[in-house]
């Protein structure tokens, strides 16, 4: 009898052939490690959070560096393949027709929806545009509330929570602003289910004119970037902003020593720690910038046009 090409693989197999361990002790290995995934299975509930289970499957790896490595990746993979799973089941409908592949691209697109869908939403929304690193969408819907819609959009997350007043909302910011854990930004828009899409638009320029102003990691709405929008929407004043900071494009190292006073709030001594120059050194070079663009960053005013400046650059 023929023996199939396509011979199955045994799990101690599969784990010798990828170097998980010396071969003498690679079937004990898997196989304690195989008895704790089980053991976690037992004692997950399936309604949880899947970020649950990932926890779970990475106490079971726990104390062995490549199986803990493994259970990471392979964990997000489990995660990105239940978020499309409820998310697919969250739009499902038992009407006819086919539901929208991706309900909330569809919506910050202007795309017409149908209208047993749109019955099925709230009727305001709070509409976030997150950009951070390593965060999973199921992690962002987690610190939404499980109403939350969640999809990706040229490297950000968007997500369309529920708004059902003032104080559901603000607590709902207070948990992105703790999933964003010091590292990101987070910008919001309130708006009403038909204007979703002109509220992405306006948390898209807010988070854009939030990373150009080298602002810290927070959650930010349009209030907070009142100036900037205003300066950056007027073309003929966007355009002398832009005039005034170009020459400076020409000098690296004074450009890194606004960019640094900017990082330090404007405290020259913390800027000159972060060059690793003298406080002396930094004002000499603060006081070329001055030279060059006609505005002094020491100044209140002179500053307030040199951000503007360097944002409007940032963002053309």
């Amino acid at each position: 009898m023929i023996e199939s090409a396509a011979r199955w693989e045994s799990p101690d197999d599969f784990a010798r052939r990828r170097g998980l361990h010396p071969v003498n002790t690679d079937h004990l290995r898997i196989a304690e490690f195989r008895a704790k995934v089980r053991a976690a299975g037992e004692g997950w509930v399936g309604g949880g959070r899947p970020g649950e289970l990932v926890e779970l499957l990475a106490k079971a790896a726990a104390g062995d560096p490549e199986l803990a490595r493994l259970v990471r990746v392979g964990g997000q993979l489990v995660e990105d393949f239940l978020d499309g799973f409820r998310h697919n089941e969250a739009v499902r409908q038992d009407s006819v027709g086919v539901p929208p592949r991706d309900l909330v691209g569809d919506l910050i697109d202007g795309r017409p929806i149908a209208q047993d869908v749109l019955d099925g939403m709230a009727a305001n929304y709070l509409v976030t545009v997150v950009r951070a690193p390593d965060q999973g969408a199921v992690a962002l819907r987690d610190a939404a509330g499980p109403d939350a819609l969640v999809t990706t959009r040229e490297g950000v997350l968007v997500l369309l929570a529920p708004d059902i007043g003032d104080e559901h909302t603000e607590r709902a910011v207070g948990q992105l602003s703790r999933w964003l854990a010091g590292s990101g930004w987070i910008a919001t828009a309130r708006r009403a289910r038909a204007e979703i899409a002109a509220g992405f638009a306006e948390a898209s320029e807010v988070l854009r004119l939030v990373v150009a102003g080298r602002r810290p990691s927070g959650v930010y709405s349009l209030a907070d970037v009142l100036v900037e929008y205003a300066v950056t929407q007027h073309e003929e004043v966007a355009a002398n902003l832009a005039s005034v900071i170009k020459p400076l494009r020409s000098h690296p190292v004074l450009w890194e020593t606004l960019t640094a006073l900017i990082d330090a709030d404007y405290n020259r001594n913390k800027a000159a720690k972060s060059l690793f120059i003298h406080r002396s050194t930094l004002d000499y070079r603060l006081q070329r910038v001055q030279q060059i663009t006609g505005f002094d960053p020491t100044s209140g005013r002179g500053a307030q046009v040199l951000i503007a400046a360097m944002i409007v650059d940032a963002t053309r």
